[in-house]
Formats: structure tokens, C-alpha cells, sequence
């Protein structure tokens, strides 16, 4: 795997393909980066379920000017930002339950949340939660294996068993 553009391009990222941890198909992230395009230079952005950090870090690579990454296992994510040696002011890492880090109301300030759950959760009532902590204008992507059925959908992209559902 590597990053696909920005400041980073092509540069390699680790990972562990686990049962927990499903590394987003390149396909996949380049069909967000180029749905949010307009939007990330400058954005906050959120990665819920970060796993090795591959989206935040394409997203930092493009000009987020902070990220946040959320999982229980940090591993990967740390090892890849420090492989990039990503300066320390253009991210944070909470190795915690994303419930609780959405506790935390830290993503209310968000411009853009990207969301990759295991497929085996069930996410509804998280993306309800979420769009209640978030500002008017925030886009919020699921990354799942089925449709959102929420109101606030305003696009879907199929790609295999992979969808990419995006929420305002």
C-alpha cells in the first residue's frame, strides 16, 4: 500500500491485515479523496476506526491541516506517521473505543469524518450520534458493506462489497 497523492505520494505504508482490520481498497480512497477534493485543504479530519492509519494520513498528505485518528489499537498508525515523519502538530491519535472518544467533543470542530467500522457492527445509531455532534456544513463518510438509511445521505458509491455512503 501507499499514499496516493499529496506531499506523501507514493511513499509506502505498513500494515496488518486482520480480521479487525480491513486495509480501505486503493480504488476505495480514491474515490473519497476525489469526492472531498474541493474541501480537504485546510479541513479537520476525523478517522473513526483508523486501523493503520491509511485514510488520515492520505488525508494529511493532501492538506488536512489536522487529523485525528481514533482506534483501540494504535500500532500501525503511529508506526506509519513516523515512517512519513509526519510533523507532530498535524495530528493526534486517541487509542481509545470510538464511543467514548465521541464523548470526548472533540469532533465537533470536524469539517470532514471518515468512517470504517467492522463490518459486523452495527452503525446506525453511532451515525446518528455523530451527525448530532458535528457542525451544519460537515461531511460524514461510512465506508460499509450496506446502504445508510439515513435522510442526510446525499450520495453512495458501490465498489464491490465495499460502499462508500456520504452524509451532510
Amino acid at each position: 500500500m501507499r499514499v496516493i497523492a499529496g506531499i506523501y505520494k507514493n511513499r509506502p505504508l505498513e500494515f496488518k491485515k486482520t480480521k479487525q482490520i480491513r486495509p480501505t481498497k486503493q480504488i476505495v480512497k480514491k474515490s473519497f479523496f476525489d469526492t472531498i477534493c474541493p474541501i480537504i485543504n485546510g479541513a479537520v479530519f476525523v478517522d473513526l476506526f483508523a486501523g493503520n492509519g491509511f485514510i488520515g494520513i492520505e488525508a494529511v498528505s493532501r492538506g488536512a491541516k489536522k487529523v485525528f485518528f481514533v482506534d483501540k489499537d494504535d500500532t500501525f498508525i503511529k508506526k506509519n506517521l513516523q515512517n512519513l515523519n509526519i510533523s507532530n502538530d498535524k495530528f493526534e491519535i486517541y487509542q481509545m473505543d470510538v464511543f467514548n472518544f465521541l464523548n470526548l467533543n472533540v469532533v465537533e470542530n470536524a469539517d470532514i469524518v471518515y468512517m470504517d467500522a467492522p463490518y459486523s457492527l452495527k452503525i446506525d445509531d453511532l451515525v446518528v450520534f455523530l451527525l448530532k455532534k458535528l457542525k451544519k456544513d460537515a461531511i460524514v463518510c461510512v465506508e460499509s458493506n450496506k446502504v445508510v438509511e439515513n435522510e442526510r445521505v446525499f450520495k453512495i458509491k458501490k465498489f464491490g462489497n465495499s460502499i462508500l455512503n456520504y452524509l451532510r
